[in-house]
């Protein structure tokens, strides 16, 4: 007896279709606001990935510190008090 084919065209528009979830964690990556911190398999192949970022936008402070996250305290003593 055949089918209308409805059933398996409903089953592969679930299959493709995203929930909410899905979307904010691909929108994070492509835009650079979540990096994958780790990737965890456990013995029975379970994989957990975890993501983390932040949603605040970087503020001119924020830019600063990452600029100077290559020097040691010391050096920005020694800067400051030759000013």
């Amino acid at each position: 007896m055949a089918g209308n084919g409805n059933g398996s065209s409903q089953n592969s528009k679930k299959a493709q279709s995203l929930s909410p979830q899905q979307i904010a964690v691909i929108v994070g990556l492509l835009a650079n606001v979540l990096d994958v911190d780790s990737i965890l398999l456990d013995r029975n192949q379970q994989i957990q990935i975890v993501l983390t970022g932040s949603i605040r936008k970087k503020n001119k402070a924020d830019r600063i510190a990452e600029e100077l996250d290559n020097i040691s305290v010391a050096e920005l003593i020694n800067a400051f008090l030759r000013k």
